[in-house]
């Protein structure tokens, strides 16, 4: 008898798994709660939806805003607008998504100030993640304020990058001895740590 190989073997069990009436009775069970919680977002999100059909926008959801080209200026006064309310969390990611584009510098005050203010932690990361996507030069002081923020958390991450870029073109060496100067916190040190050696987009 020829032995069979792990791929093999791998594959008797996967196969015998989902024969089982009880694996596939959870795979049914959690993949119907997956539906539901989409089916309860997408009726969620409609208030912000229809507000950005009402600028000509042609979507069915907030995640489908990158789908059309030149939409995010005219659509980040309403972003930010819905972003204040009291969505659910994923809701929150997808309007939140929305904000992560170069054009959303022109409201840097209003995500900056919405960021600091939330009590959300979804709203945070979001506004976080498109504050260190569209910093320049100009925003350089507040992006190390941002870092030196322990009420930010994790969110703090997101500035590594643009500081790193941003100090070294403004005198060399510059961002970098700021990424020195926290591999020891224990929130930055993983990203400044790959930062330092080379490994991160953070570059």
């Amino acid at each position: 008898m020829v032995a069979k190989s792990a791929t093999e073997v791998k594959a008797e069990l996967e196969r015998r798994k989902r024969e089982d009436p009880a694996y596939r009775a959870e795979l049914e069970r959690v993949e119907s709660e997956r539906a539901e919680r989409a089916r309860l977002n997408r009726i969620a999100e409609q208030p912000v939806v229809a507000d950005l059909k009402a600028l000509g926008l042609d979507l069915d959801s907030v995640w489908d805003l990158y789908k059309i080209p030149d939409s995010r200026p005219q659509a980040i006064p309403v972003l930010l607008r819905h972003l204040a309310l009291d969505y659910p969390e994923r809701v929150l990611e997808g309007i939140g998504q929305g904000l992560d584009h170069p054009s959303a510098r022109a409201w840097w005050g209003d995500l900056r100030d919405m960021m600091l203010d939330t009590e959300r932690d979804v709203v945070r990361d979001r506004l976080s993640a498109a504050l260190s996507n569209c910093a320049t030069r100009g925003h350089y002081e507040e992006l190390l304020g941002f870092i030196r923020d322990d009420g930010l958390g994790q969110c703090r991450i997101y500035f590594l990058r643009p500081i790193n870029r941003i100090g070294n073109r403004i005198e060399a060496g510059q961002g970098r001895a700021v990424i020195e100067s926290v591999a020891a916190d224990p929130v930055l040190a993983n990203e400044a740590t790959a930062i330092l050696k080379g490994r991160s987009r953070s570059q």
